[in-house]
């Protein structure tokens, strides 16, 4: 019996560019959706961060009855890092609370010193900005201590006290003269003042930024580890460029749309919307103003 013949139609070239332009049209409507997904999670892992370190501070304060030191120039030099360890960061005096012990337990050498700067500190990176990483011989840290109304302030009305305030005529001591800040001083309540946030940064210049360049241990008194209320937050898109010359944000921010987020005394964290008012902003950074101001 004769075969029967089967007739294959193939597609026309104007099909096939329709269902190219749907499947681009589904990805172009999906990508999206996969990139919120994404920065939800970045930004839950980074609130996660905050909320280690909160818990960090308030384990710090239980055992030293005080808030660790803020850091500092000094003693017996005025730029730009402390020549003890008593004046490094409260980043690093708050390793050993973050089970980090063995960072803290480096000796006090130049080799141990170099070791120490050199350690990128997981829980100090936001994943939404980079992965915990080194510049060329020390890691740097996304956070910053709340260290009060402004630069000049030495950190009176913050929460982190820099340990000299006139370094290079002082002498060398292993013990700073200024105690830390306690819970007691903070008399707006833990529950209403900012302990520490994440810190602007420029998107592109990130470990050379002016406030971004310096280890993350020991960076003197300085916008790499304290940032203040007298400016509002911003995103880091909003960072001015920090090429020629070098620009130091002293704001508060970071890298997700909407607002930064910070950790209160009491060891909550919350989104501040970068929209907040100025005055109200500045009563959460100040301890002791009277001026209590809710972020909820």
């Amino acid at each position: 019996m004769p075969r029967s013949l089967t007739v294959r139609r193939a597609f026309t070239l104007v099909e096939l560019l329709v269902v190219i332009a749907i499947i681009g049209t589904l990805v172009g409507l999906l990508l999206p959706a996969v990139q919120a997904a994404r920065e939800a999670a970045s930004r839950s892992s980074c609130g996660n961060n905050l909320k280690q370190i909160g818990l960090g501070f308030q384990s710090y304060h239980d055992s030293k009855k005080m808030l660790p030191w803020a850091g500092s120039d000094g003693p017996n030099q005025s730029c730009c890092n402390a020549t003890v360890r008593a004046g490094w960061t409260w980043l690093f005096f708050l390793t050993p609370f973050l089970e980090e012990q063995n960072v803290y337990n480096q000796p006090d050498t130049t080799t141990g010193n170099a070791a120490v700067a050199a350690t990128p500190i997981k829980v100090y990176f936001c994943p939404s900005r980079r992965q915990p990483m080194i510049y060329t011989s020390s890691s740097r840290a996304d956070y910053a201590g709340n260290g009060g109304r402004a630069f000049a302030g030495n950190g009176d009305e913050g929460a982190f006290v820099r340990q000299w305030t006139a370094p290079g005529t002082t002498l060398p001591l292993t013990t700073p003269p200024r105690p830390g800040r306690r819970y007691a001083e903070i008399i707006d309540g833990l529950s209403k003042t900012v302990i520490a946030g994440e810190k602007q940064l420029h998107p592109t210049t990130q470990g050379s930024a002016g406030g971004d360049n310096e280890p993350w241990n020991n960076s003197g008194w300085d916008q790499d580890h304290q940032r203040f209320g007298s400016l509002l937050p911003q995103p880091d898109s909003q960072h001015p460029t920090s090429a020629s010359p070098t620009f130091w944000s002293e704001r508060f921010g970071g890298p997700h749309p909407g607002g930064v987020q910070v950790v209160m005394g009491d060891g909550s964290v919350r989104m501040v919307a970068y929209e907040i008012d100025a005055t109200a902003w500045l009563n959460l950074c100040l301890v002791s103003d009277g001026q209590a101001t809710a972020t909820e």
